[in-house]
């Protein structure tokens, strides 16, 4: 079964940004030669873009986000 764009993490409180945040490669997929990228939605979840198999394991790992012109966190 491959799952469309997956919603990894729902943050219900904390901040969240004022537009959608392109987060490039954040993760690898175990035994692939492919990663994984995500977006930062409005709604504070983290969507991995390109969905998932069943199969995939996702090594996620850490990065430092820069901040697009126009972002504000509420």
């Amino acid at each position: 079964m491959k799952v469309g764009d997956y919603s990894v993490w729902l943050f219900k409180a904390g901040v969240k940004p004022s537009k959608t945040v392109g987060l490039g490669c954040i993760a690898n997929v175990a035994g692939t030669t492919y990663g994984k990228q995500a977006r930062w939605n409005t709604n504070g979840s983290v969507t991995l873009i390109g969905g998932v198999d069943l199969s995939d394991i996702v090594q996620c790992f850490s990065k430092t986000i820069p901040v697009p012109d126009g972002v504000e966190f509420v």
